[in-house]
């Protein structure tokens, strides 16, 4: 009767690990996204600092809603170029 007392306890502890391991990963991803939000709305003159507590607050949806009005992308090469 040991045996199945062990295996039960290791399952036990494997889905302790998992529940744990989870929301740890949740939150990496959500912590990554935020900075590339934060360095991509700088990056297009947008306040990155604004935009990084709306995506932290509101999470998926403010991510949404920043990729729908984020502006262009300006050219890096300093003068726009003159229209024809």
């Amino acid at each position: 009767m040991l045996i199945p007392n062990v295996i039960a306890q290791a399952e036990w502890i494997a889905a302790g690990f998992l529940c744990l391991l989870v929301p740890i990963i949740w939150f990496v991803i959500a912590i990554l996204i935020c900075i590339w939000v934060y360095k991509d709305a700088e990056s297009r003159g947008m306040n990155g600092a604004l935009w990084l507590i709306i995506v932290l607050i509101s999470g998926i949806i403010g991510l949404i809603i920043y990729l729908v009005v984020r502006k262009e992308k300006s050219p890096s090469g300093g003068t726009p170029a003159p229209p024809s």
